[in-house]
């Protein structure tokens, strides 16, 4: 079990309000109408937020430890996240579109996995990703078909409120120094 070191601690700070931020930008996007440049910038802060917690802010240990495919997993997850984000900007290719679903499917519950077994987060952090996982999944599983799609604004808040209360739990979780 990794432990809790100045190098390693920040990811939980930078990277849970990095997520609580994003929520909280996407919700304020998702009631003011879908601001598509609100829209992008949570987004963005989401991918940054998940390097974060992927790497930590010095680059060391993130919340997957030394795991390589927990850090991989990750950065795909952020990697679908900035591909939808710039999707919300500049129309992309429907392939494109695909892979961005792909990522965040495969990259969300590959990480929430992780997280859950290096146990370098503590109680509900090292759990709690699995629920925007699940239910990001079901949410871009209609960009790979038109059948799957929902557009209804309730599962996208929900998702929003996932990612910021993982990101409170990130934030919050013991970052005790020893």
């Amino acid at each position: 079990m990794a432990s809790v070191t100045g190098k390693t601690a920040n990811w939980r700070l930078f990277g849970g309000s990095a997520l609580l931020l994003a929520a909280i930008l996407w919700i304020i996007a998702q009631l003011a109408g879908n601001i598509s440049w609100l829209l992008a910038l949570a987004w963005i802060i989401l991918a940054a937020g998940l390097v974060i917690v992927a790497f930590g802010q010095t680059g060391g240990n993130g919340a997957v430890g030394k795991y390589v495919l927990g850090k991989a997993a990750l950065v795909v997850l952020a990697a679908g996240w900035v591909i939808l984000a710039i999707n919300v900007l500049y129309a992309l290719s429907a392939i494109v579109l695909v892979f961005a679903a792909l990522f965040v499917i495969v990259g969300g519950l590959v990480s929430a996995w992780a997280i859950y077994r290096k146990s370098v987060a503590k109680g509900a952090a090292r759990w709690i990703l699995f629920l925007p996982a699940v239910v990001g999944a079901i949410w871009v599983a209609g960009l790979l078909s038109p059948a799957l799609a929902t557009t209804s604004t309730w599962l996208v808040v929900a998702l929003a409120l996932l990612f910021g209360v993982s990101g409170a739990l990130y934030l919050l979780n013991d970052r005790k120094i020893g």
